[in-house]
């Protein structure tokens, strides 16, 4: 199915776009890859402030470990990633849809009302849900 096809598959799903969202859309989805493939190379230079959370309080936050999975991820290490932070994991793999639905939009210069499977709020509970459970996990010695 092609992407036209696709966007005339579910009248009333689709509305148009204007100029400046079309280019938001298309830059922050293609900003996302960049995002991504940066993450090893800023592993490597100690980019960044480092975990505020960690230093702290000396425990890691439910985030530590994201850019390690990042750059996990980008290297096709997925067993890698896990370890370093399952939670993370799912975020990333949400975020990364998200980014393709923006670049989708953007080309197509039409945004979608009806939410994708991906993009409620209930994906968004059940992903921090899975994060703090997993930081839990961290913490308690199980993971």
């Amino acid at each position: 199915m092609t992407l036209l096809a696709f966007l005339r598959s579910e009248p009333g799903a689709w509305r148009g776009m204007s100029a400046a969202e079309r280019r938001s859309r298309l830059g922050a989805g293609l900003l996302w890859p960049v995002a991504m493939a940066a993450s090893p190379w800023m592993l490597q230079s100690a980019v960044g402030p480092g975990c505020l959370f960690r230093a702290a309080t000396g425990l890691p936050c439910p985030l530590c470990g994201g850019t390690h999975a990042c750059a996990a991820l980008v290297q096709g290490e997925w067993g890698a990633a896990w370890q370093a932070n399952p939670g993370a994991v799912g975020l990333l793999v949400v975020l990364t849809l998200l980014a393709l639905q923006w670049v989708v939009e953007g080309l197509a210069g039409r945004q979608r009302v009806r939410p994708w499977p991906w993009s409620g709020a209930g994906v968004l509970r059940w992903g921090l849900g899975i994060l703090l459970v997993s930081w839990m996990a961290r913490l308690a010695g199980w993971l």
